[in-house]
């Protein structure tokens, strides 16, 4: 399973996963400036614009940490690791693969626009998470 996994290309996966960020970021600017309408994320629960705009600026200093993380991870920005830091990058990225998935749960189960758009870009997002997850880094 690992060996047909590894087949993909790491920085590939990573550019991917990189371009999946920026666009969920775009959405939720797009939220924040009042240009798509806010109860289209988050499940449609936001209970006022207030609400839904501190969910969207939280979730960009969520994915502004991803990204970074992931272009080093995937080797986009080459830094390398010894032994321990190897591992516990492995270990972190594979520890956040279940969140990922219980993400398109999420989006399966949300609005029309989450169920339609949100939800395929976050199937392709975890499957670039998978690639970039199971990198050998030691």
């Amino acid at each position: 399973m690992l060996a047909w996994i590894r087949k993909f290309n790491l920085k590939k996966a990573g550019y991917i996963s990189v371009s999946i960020g920026l666009f969920t970021i775009i959405v939720h600017i797009l939220v924040i400036t009042g240009v798509l309408p806010y109860l289209w994320i988050n499940g449609g629960r936001s209970e006022s614009f207030e609400v839904a705009k501190q969910t969207s600026i939280s979730s960009i200093i969520i994915l502004l940490i991803s990204i970074v993380i992931t272009l080093i991870a995937s080797q986009i920005i080459p830094i390398k690791f010894n032994k321990f830091w190897g591992i516990v990058v492995s270990v972190f990225l594979i520890v956040l693969l279940p969140l990922s998935f219980i993400g398109i749960i999420q989006q399966l189960l949300g609005t029309v626009f989450e169920k339609c758009v949100m939800s395929l870009v976050t199937i392709i997002g975890f499957i670039a998470a998978v690639r970039i997850a199971f990198e050998k880094r030691w």
